[in-house]
């Protein structure tokens, strides 16, 4: 046997600009909410506003608020569910499906209560909010900063939510590395809440928020040490 016929074909590298077509399809994501916001919610906004004034003056900001908590919460079950999964612990105990399918459920129902606190803005009689204001980060007239945040930790949701329905299209690694996005979404809300919420002071609010930062770094520990286990035996069973 030649040197050459004993040399394996290496596969062609995937050369998709994968980074350039998750910016793209973000952006034109972007473009059709507004233009649906434009046409579907603007005309009926102004009944939606008197009928939340109706019931309280405070009744969207009401909605808001409680949308965005049960939303973070979901996102920290979505996310810890996520790495007890990473970590295997749940194998031998249910079927795969199943518990991808409700890691999935959950953050899909994350991402959709987190829509809800954003588009019940839009109904509040205190501060001005229009869809360019939700859908274009740092633009709103209430803490732009924070506030962008979340629209940009939204995106990231909805991405990160998505690549499930992308997975065989996007293949394996390039999957993970837009579920890695997680992290960073997950510090990115919780820096929203915390920083942009009117209910962040409170003791009740930043014991969600402290509960929920402790859980996910001790599993995210948990996950990189075991990792590291792994890689020792496999090193020390080839040696």
């Amino acid at each position: 046997m030649t040197a050459q016929a004993s040399v394996q074909k290496r596969a062609p590298e995937n050369t998709v600009p994968w980074g350039w077509m998750i910016l793209i399809g973000i952006l034109g994501m972007m473009l059709i909410l507004i233009v649906w916001g434009f046409t579907t919610l603007t005309p009926v906004l102004p009944i939606a506003k008197a009928v939340m004034s109706a019931f309280n003056a405070k009744a969207a900001w009401y909605a808001s608020r409680a949308a965005a908590v049960v939303a973070y919460v979901l996102l920290t079950i979505s996310v810890v569910w996520g790495l007890v999964l990473s970590t295997k612990i749940t194998k031998e105990i249910t079927p795969a499906p199943a518990v991808l399918g409700l890691h999935n459920a959950v953050g899909w129902a994350a991402v959709g209560l987190g829509a809800f606190h954003g588009l019940a803005l839009m109904m509040d009689t205190y501060y001005t909010y229009s869809i360019f204001h939700l859908l274009i980060p740092f633009t709103g007239p209430y803490r732009p900063l924070w506030v962008g945040l979340g629209t940009i930790s939204l995106y990231l949701m909805f991405a990160a939510s998505a690549s499930f329905l992308w997975k065989k299209w996007l293949g394996q690694r390039t999957w993970k590395l837009i579920h890695y996005l997680t992290f960073p979404m997950y510090g990115i809300v919780t820096l929203h809440g915390f920083m942009a919420g009117t209910d962040s002071g409170q003791l009740g609010t930043n014991a969600m928020y402290l509960g929920s930062i402790l859980l996910v770094l001790f599993l995210t520990n948990y996950r990189v040490m075991a990792v590291q286990q792994t890689r020792r035996k496999s090193e020390a069973a080839a040696d």
